[in-house]
């Protein structure tokens, strides 16, 4: 990020909210709580027979998670 926009939005904050059925990433100014950015993932839905509920795939949740931040920021 170049100098002057980095003295124009100060530090910044980032969020991960984790939903049932997707991943947002939301990037705030911290002085002025203003929204920046956000990016969000859907996450697929598996229900082996109806009425199972599978045991949640962490690892998948946490790639979820590190996709949206990088499409937020930009990098990916």
């Amino acid at each position: 990020m170049a100098a002057s926009k980095k003295a124009v939005l100060g530090p910044l904050v980032g969020a991960v909210d984790q939903g049932t059925s997707s991943t947002r990433f939301l990037v705030f100014n911290s002085r002025t709580a203003e929204l920046l950015s956000h990016h969000q993932v859907e996450i697929k839905q598996e229900f082996p027979r109806e009425g199972w509920q599978p045991e949640g795939n962490h690892r998948s949740l946490g790639q979820d998670n590190w996709r949206a931040s990088l499409q937020c920021c930009g990098v990916a």
